[in-house]
């Protein structure tokens, strides 16, 4: 009988599948798991099973660390947080701490607190009239009840954030601490960011900081850190192994509140006894966590809270008070702490233990079980990836310009000073675009509207304080002149986007009309790279008798000009090797002037434009690139003999059932389930009812319906054939069957289409081979595996083209600056490929895109090899690979400024969300809106009807190093509009030899009390480089000191920091550094 048993197939599978679930779900054997298997049981927070603690020990210590976290902008704008809530928020926390010295608070929002002093920071206060805002505050920290820590400005996005966005938040928040407070912190706080990475904690380690605090890790990590207690561990960048390790503590909960019975802005009840029991359960999960130093860190707060601080206080200060008393309270104290308070109490026991060393960050992240990665933010709200970009480039040139200038002229110590703060006011800006809720796309329409207006104010503001830096006579009368009027000037990567007025600088009729051409300089500066670099120009001026020269007043060589409205004429040149840290100048003048050069007039040509055709050639500088359109609507581009392909895709959100939103990108597999579950219901009602209609014991009903025999087949033909009907199940639903069919079919509606078919076939099927019910079941359950292996194993199933049809090139023109091609990919939305004589083994893909309702496009190249991504974020390449049991969403990286695949590179100029699920290929979020909300905290809906043009920079070259092309890439050419008299030497700058591979990551002009100019500037190198020091900001008079203890170009916490003259600049590959000049 137990052989008989034993030799069953039904016992054997049923084992193993018995088998299998159990070990693939870590809630019941948490160790040794592959990859993979976290997919079938998430993990959830560990308990006594893996550490044996029940009871409390003794001698603990609860830390009460009351907070409020504020987002800069979220559901509400910046100013309306603040007048909301934030605003009542300060002064009420402020009154209640200097009622009781022994409450404490910890804030972490330094914009907020930057508002708050700036606006009444000076007044006198309400808690002691004989002192202001200001010094109560100063009051506060010194007696160590008010903490701040971060330290950054806001808290920015950790994987969307560029390296220099990453630096600039620090160094503003340092300044801005120092400016209002005079104090310094030494304690990151990333409490809300939407996963962590190993960027910050270089930047952090570089700068000074100690400690970190972080909020959100994915479930695996989670789970991995947290089963073997290691929630508290030391953090070093594996790429950066330069900058100090910092003691990492990770929030093992929400930094929320322990229940909603804590929350005093919204229950005035304060049961002391039921709260210090729930207090108690918290210490218990706690414990087991951070084991050993028995010190348990309580977050006591949540999101804009503390409006009615007096009340949270005295509940608070009863629940202190009555743990004295508490009988189960007699081995444990809980206490008033700052944040800081509670490292430094457990620190000394941290820095004795063996505790883990992480090298790594924590991406994707995914905050619940079963595909609920935030891959959404990565593609959401792409013109304001791009506007943020595009600002910081501006930002990081202009601050250049004021130092480059400064030091070549020797005495700008007073522009410098007059130019710093509306800087600062413009990099602020930058640092908000930056913030979690912003660069992500996570943020109500009102919200995304304030951003926009902040960044291009900034954007404008940094303009002119480049054209100030410029001017030959910048006096402060002249400074503030030049700030309050208008400026001509744009930045040349903005070939790449479609924002009117933004394309080209313009030279107005009031400097060079159609009867009389006063004239004007064109200034193109390179002040953000230290490399010479070449660039597009354009320009739009008004009269077809000026004439273009270079500073020497030579003609400039290939000039394109093409008559405009209005008898206007768009100029197109390319400004050959701008010097690193210079500028090189152009006048458009009259030809009383310049007697030799030619009129625009005679230069205007129409450009040699193509019909449209199926294919379409660009050329330039020996580089040709054949454009042809493919059958399934993608591109195929031929260069040097490489082929690419480029296709615009889109995958499709289901707004009934798990739809993905703001945050969250959901698989089409999860989203579309119900058809799968359908489909196999069908199939197994199918096949019963024929192996009931064609048993002996059938009805006679039953047995009219009989179909005839045709043969037979084992139970692994069975399942191959159910596995091949699960197959096409999934294609027929990825490639075939119309999204609104999809979208019926998951809300019950007309089902039958799908059912009765599939239902229908199977009876057949099953009848004519006479398959018993351990056939059935083979073929069943070899349908639920073909359905699950084709969604994993083939995801380009999972989205569609644009467009299926073959595209035609409806315009292509060679002017021999640029060459462009378009294709209509679909209504409204327009592929273009542009090859530029400044860089032409650079192909700039881009496409205005709008993206249809629940759509995410993206962008596919194919040209690769293999699927090892590799990023690069402005400091280092980082190796990413998914494995193919990942579902698409966590497929996904954020990439801020390069993409890589072995034999594919694509620069980006914003950040951008790429993966890699089909081999060799590229995949690229460009846009996209949904209808549904996926309830993380935004109160409506994520859609966006923004047009947003994001350009990929394809590298033609198979094997080069794009990192010196990146490095250009992100850090363009500016060209401003000048006075005429300033086209001629010293403004045209000297051609400086060029420098090893640096970056400027950061640069200050500031005026000393001596009276002297002084110049911080910080650099990351990307090799081993040794070279003197005068040589890298083009200044060969000026004396270097190298200051060690980097604390973000901030004067605060000098005791921390030494100078040493450096007199060479010798740094490691990945090494970052400060020198003054």
């Amino acid at each position: 009988m137990v052989r008989r048993y034993l030799r069953s197939r039904k016992a054997v599978a049923a084992a193993a599948a018995v088998v299998f679930v159990v070990w693939s779900n870590p809630q019941v054997v948490p160790v040794g798991k592959s990859s993979w298997m976290p997919r079938f049981g998430e993990p959830g927070a560990p308990g006594s099973r893996e550490h044996g603690l029940d009871a409390v020990p003794r001698n603990l210590t609860l830390h009460l660390a009351t907070h409020s976290h504020s987002d800069i902008g979220w559901n509400l704008s910046f100013e309306g947080y603040y007048d909301s809530s934030v605003h009542g928020v300060l002064r009420g926390v402020c009154a209640a701490l200097w009622a009781d010295g022994r409450r404490r608070f910890t804030w972490g929002d330094l914009a907020f607190l930057d508002l708050w002093l700036d606006d009444e920071g000076d007044e006198a206060s309400s808690v002691d009239g004989r002192l202001t805002w200001r010094q109560v505050v100063g009051e506060l920290m010194r007696r160590g009840q008010w903490a701040v820590v971060g330290g950054t400005y806001v808290s920015p996005d950790e994987g969307l954030t560029t390296w220099w966005g990453h630096n600039a938040a620090v160094d503003v928040g340092h300044r801005t601490l120092a400016r209002q407070l005079n104090a310094t912190t030494s304690v990151g706080w990333q409490i809300d960011n939407f996963g962590h990475h190993s960027t910050v904690a270089h930047v952090l380690g570089n700068t000074g900081y100690t400690t970190l605090v972080l909020g959100r890790m994915a479930y695996r990590d989670l789970y991995d850190f947290a089963s073997q207690g290691q929630l508290q561990f030391w953090w070093q960048s594996r790429e950066h192994t330069g900058a100090r390790p910092l003691l990492t503590h990770f929030l093992a909960e929400h930094y929320g509140l322990v229940s909603a019975r804590f929350d005093f802005d919204r229950t005035s009840r304060c049961d002391s006894d039921a709260l210090l029991g729930e207090l108690l359960r918290l210490a218990r999960r706690h414990v087991r966590q951070y084991p050993g130093h028995g010190h348990v860190l309580v977050m006591m707060g949540d999101d804009l809270r503390f409006v009615r601080a007096a009340r949270w206080f005295g509940c608070l200060d009863r629940l202190v008070a009555r743990s004295r008393q508490h009988p189960q309270w007699r081995d444990v104290r809980l206490q008033y702490s700052t944040v800081p308070e509670y490292l430094a109490a457990a620190r000394p026991y941290l820095e004795r233990a063996r505790l883990r060393r992480h090298g790594g960050d924590f991406y994707p992240y995914q905050d619940k079980p079963v595909e609920q990665y935030w891959s959404g933010i990565l593609g959401s709200r792409p013109y304001l990836k791009w506007l943020v970009r595009d600002t910081e480039q501006i930002v990081q040139h202009a601050e250049g310009l004021v130092a480059m200038q400064g030091l070549r002229r020797g005495n700008a110590s007073d522009a410098a000073s007059a130019l710093e703060p509306h800087l600062e006011f413009c990099r602020k800006q930058v640092a908000i675009g930056y913030h979690h809720d912003a660069i992500t796309g996570t943020c109500t329409d009102a919200a995304y509207a304030d951003y926009v207006r902040r960044l291009r104010l900034a954007a404008h503001v940094a303009l002119r304080v480049g054209l100030a830096a410029l001017q030959p006579d910048a006096g402060p009368a002249r400074i503030e002149h030049v700030l309050d009027g208008r400026v001509d000037a744009y930045n040349t990567a903005t070939r790449d986007v479609a924002d009117p007025g933004r394309d080209r600088v313009k030279i107005g009729a009031g400097r060079c009309a159609a009867d009389a051409c006063a004239g004007a300089a064109v200034a193109v500066t390179n002040a953000a790279l230290l490399a010479a670099q070449s660039q597009v120009v354009r320009l739009r001026v008004h009269s077809g008798d000026a004439v273009l020269v270079d500073h020497a007043g030579a003609a400039v060589r290939d000039v394109h000009v093409r008559a405009a409205d209005n008898g206007a004429y768009d100029v197109d040149f390319v400004a050959r090797d701008v010097p690193a840290f210079g500028v090189r100048t152009y006048a458009v003048g009259n030809r009383t002037r310049y007697p030799d050069a030619p009129p625009l007039r005679t230069l205007a040509a129409p450009g040699l434009r193509a019909p449209a055709a199926a294919e379409a050639e660009l050329r330039q500088g020996g580089v040709r690139v054949r454009l042809a359109g493919e059958r399934d609507g993608a591109v195929r581009i031929e260069a040097g003999g490489r082929v690419l392909r480029h296709q615009l895709r889109a995958y499709f959100g289901n707004p009934h059932m798990q739809s993905s939103g703001a945050y969250v990108m959901h698989s089409f597999g999860l989203m579309y389930s119900v058809v799968f579950w359908l489909f196999g219901g069908a199939l197994a009602a199918g096949l019963a009812a024929a192996w009931a209609a064609h048993s002996g014991r059938a009805p006679r009903a039953m047995r009219a319906l009989r179909v005839p025999r045709v043969g037979g087949c084992g139970a692994g033909v069975a399942a191959l054939a159910g596995g091949g009907a699960g197959a096409m199940c999934v294609y027929y639903a990825g490639q075939v069957a119309s999204v609104a069919r999809l979208d019926a079919w998951t809300r019950g509606q007309g089902a039958a289409v799908l059912v009765l078919p599939v239902a229908a076939a199977a009876y057949v099927v099953g009848g004519a081979l006479r398959w018993r019910a351990w056939r059935v079941g083979a073929c069943v359950a070899g349908a639920c595996a073909g359905v699950a292996l084709a969604l994993l194993l083939v995801p380009a199933w999972q989205s569609r083209p644009l467009t299926a049809r073959r595209l035609r090139f409806a315009a292509a023109r060679a002017d021999g600056v640029c060459d462009v091609a378009r294709a209509r990919v679909a209504g409204g939305i327009d592929a273009e490929y542009m090859l530029c004589a400044d860089a032409p083994h650079l192909l700039h893909v881009s496409a205005l895109v709008h993206a249809p309702r629940d759509r995410e496009v993206f962008a596919r190249l194919t040209g690769g090899r293999g699927r090892a991504l590799r990023l690069f974020d402005g400091a280092s390449v980082r190796s990413r690979q998914s494995s193919v049991w990942t579902p698409v969403p966590g497929a996904f990286y954020p990439a801020p400024a390069l993409a890589q695949l072995d034999g594919l590179a694509v620069h980006l100029r914003q950040s951008v969300g790429v993966a890699s699920v089909v081999r060799g290929a590229l995949d690229v979020l460009v846009h996209r809106s949904m209808s549904a909300n996926d309830f993380r905290g935004l109160k409506q809906p994520l859609t966006d009807t923004q047009p947003a043009r994001v350009a990929l920079i394809v590298d033609l070259r198979a094997d080069a190093d794009p990192i010196p092309d990146n490095l250009r890439v992100n850090a363009p050419a500016l060209a401003f509009v000048l006075p005429p008299h300033m086209a001629a030497p010293p403004y045209a700058g000297s051609d400086a030899p060029a420098l090893p591979p640096l970056s400027l990551v950061g640069v200050r002009a500031l005026r000393q009390e001596s009276g002297g100019l002084r110049v911080d500037a910080r650099v990351l190198a990307h090799g081993p480089v040794d070279f003197a020091a005068a040589r890298l900001l083009n200044n060969a008079g000026s004396a270097a000191t190298r200051v060690h203890g980097d604390w973000a170009l901030c004067d605060a916490s000098a005791a921390n920091r030494t100078q040493t003259p450096a007199a060479q600049i010798s740094l490691r590959t990945g090494e970052q550094a400060l020198f003054r000049f």
